[in-house]
């Protein structure tokens, strides 16, 4: 799917073209179908390559692989979703009683 070998010496040019991490040590520089050459961190040509879907630039790139944990999925800042209310309730100090170590 386009993923370029990295020559010696030779190293991505800029950051990842979706979330703009700039270790060089996790970049790869990716073909896509119409613009060559777009650097990705591993995470995200993980994504791109696994996904089947062949973006044609950046743009349909950050699309694609948005920020999965934005306030939209979790229903919007200051809302708690089910399974955090359950950790929170399983993990409250009033359940353990105040002097559980005391014995």
């Amino acid at each position: 799917m386009g993923t370029r070998s990295e020559s010696p010496g030779v190293g991505p040019k800029g950051p990842c073209a979706v979330c703009g991490m700039a270790d060089a040590r996790a970049l790869v520089e990716v073909d896509l179908a119409g613009e060559p050459c777009v650097t990705l961190c591993g995470s995200h040509e993980l994504m791109h390559r696994r996904s089947g879907f062949r973006a044609a630039n950046v743009a349909e790139l950050r699309e694609a692989f948005e920020d999965r944990r934005s306030n939209e999925r979790r229903g919007g800042p200051g809302e708690i979703d089910e399974l955090a209310e359950k950790l929170s309730a399983a993990f409250m100090n009033d359940r353990r009683g105040p002097n559980r170590r005391a014995s």
